[in-house]
């Protein structure tokens, strides 16, 4: 977090988040003013403080998105955060973001409760698998629970339509195809296992469940003993259940990978992961082998996803290619 200075009475953004944010919905005058920071050297999120009670809130500008209807990005984050609290999801030790409010008028801003936790992405880093690693057992737990609530307090009722993934998988590799990652040998693997689970009729055995829609380790916050927040719901869309829990999964075989050069390190934490998550249901045995039968295309997925990040060495890029093959080759 870098502190940036106060932010200026002359700003358009001052009058909005001192009468509408502050005194409208924390019931708090901040008539010292707010000091801003940049969160994690991000241009497009930043913290105001009030000067005087030391109160936080989160500013999300989605304006960083070029070619994007920004205004109807930060609504529809908003209108979802704004149901799952009315759900109940906004209590507990399990929960989502408190939505304060969004200004569309000049910077397409969200603004939020601000949540001190740690990602967990971080508790991974320092997880030594089979040794130090309670802390990542507990998290894995915290999360399977918090997805259970989203997934079950939230339900349609349509079946899932499974084929509604497919543009996403095409964009994907056309994506890895413009980096070089993906040779048409690949391709052609790859698109003859989507055609393989196109046809088995499970892909379409449940019904369609409001979803996180960026289920990363990022977007998940320890904020305590057993207490996880769950934030960055932009993406948020009902579909299969098992789309969530394959971009868990897939990440912790990513961080295996990376971290330990060694995918079956993730095993037994994804298996506790989907244990404690169909705990949840009536028969937790069949939710288990329901769930698992599923999760290796999204888990697939997930990985090619990982794998058209230019962050990533090519090198490893292609062992995440490989990967994601063998899930869905199954």
């Amino acid at each position: 977090m870098r502190y940036l200075g106060h932010l200026q009475r002359s700003d358009p953004l001052y009058d909005h988040l001192y009468f509408k944010i502050f005194i409208g919905e924390l019931g708090i005058t901040p008539d010292k003013g707010f000091r801003v920071f940049a969160l994690n050297g991000s241009n497009a999120v930043y913290l105001y403080e009030d000067r005087r009670h030391q109160r936080r809130v989160l500013g999300k500008f989605f304006d960083r998105h070029s070619g994007h209807n920004n205004a109807a990005a930060a609504q529809h984050e908003f209108q979802v955060l704004s149901l799952l609290h009315g759900n109940g999801l906004g209590q507990g030790q399990h929960r989502v973001v408190e939505p304060l409010g969004v200004n569309p008028d000049f910077a397409d801003v969200l603004f939020e409760c601000f949540v001190l936790g740690e990602p967990l992405h971080r508790i991974w880093a320092r997880s030594l698998p089979g040794h130090d690693d309670q802390l990542m057992y507990h998290s894995l737990s915290d999360l399977a629970y918090f997805l259970a609530r989203l997934h079950n307090h939230n339900v349609r009722g349509d079946p899932v339509r499974f084929v509604e993934i497919f543009p996403y998988f095409d964009k994907i590799i056309a994506r890895l195809w413009r980096r070089g990652r993906a040779r048409q040998q690949h391709i052609d693997q790859l698109y003859y296992l989507r055609h393989l689970w196109e046809n088995d009729g499970a892909m379409y055995s449940d019904h369609c469940v409001r979803l996180h829609g960026d289920a990363t380790p990022a977007n998940f916050l320890v904020t305590g003993h057993h207490q996880l927040t769950a934030i960055d719901f932009e993406r948020s869309h009902f579909g299969d259940r098992v789309y969530d829990l394959g971009m868990i999964t897939g990440e912790l075989k990513h961080w295996a990978l990376r971290q330990h050069g060694d995918a079956s390190a993730a095993e037994n934490y994804i298996g506790h992961f989907l244990w404690e998550y169909s705990r949840h249901f009536p028969h937790q045995p069949a939710a288990f082998q329901a769930i698992t039968h599923r999760l290796p295309f999204y888990m697939g997925l997930t990985l090619l996803r990982i794998a058209r990040n230019s962050y990533l060495g090519d090198h490893y890029a292609h062992t995440l290619i490989h990967e994601a093959i063998a899930c869905l080759g199954r």
